[in-house]
């Protein structure tokens, strides 16, 4: 159970730093904060968390808060999305050339939200590695 609720915890920081960063790209003023304070929640859940299974949480509570492996089960979830993700996807890709109503072009937006989500990924992923090394 612990490891589900890892990694839902994990994956709703990662989102709400993709959408925080999204956010931040499209909008302006007022709403460009709101980006922000997006972002930097979701930074602090996964920091917060990943601090609570790393070797950090040993030295200031004598114990391992959250007694799993993040990195391991972090990779193994963005490989189980991922894999989701690609099948549908192709899926979905697939029913819309068919259908014919596949659009020719890709939006902007669409292609910077999966560039921000997979370099979010990497480095949430790098940042739980460096915190659980011994």
């Amino acid at each position: 159970m612990i490891e589900f609720i890892s990694i839902v915890v994990l994956t709703f920081a990662l989102a709400l730093v993709v959408l925080g960063a999204v956010t931040m790209w499209l909008e302006r003023g007022r709403g460009r904060f709101q980006g922000v304070a997006l972002t930097l929640v979701g930074l602090l859940v996964g920091v917060g968390y990943a601090f609570l299974g790393s070797r950090f949480s040993l030295a200031l509570f004598n114990r391992l808060i959250v007694r799993v492996d993040l990195p391991a089960l972090m990779a193994t979830a963005f490989t189980y999305t991922t894999g989701v993700l690609s099948g549908a996807s192709l899926a979905v890709g697939l029913f819309l050339w068919v259908t014919g109503r596949f659009r020719q072009r890709v939006e902007r937006a669409a292609v910077a939200f999966i560039v921000v989500g997979v370099l979010v990924a990497l480095a949430a992923t790098f940042i739980a590695v460096v915190l659980s090394t011994p």
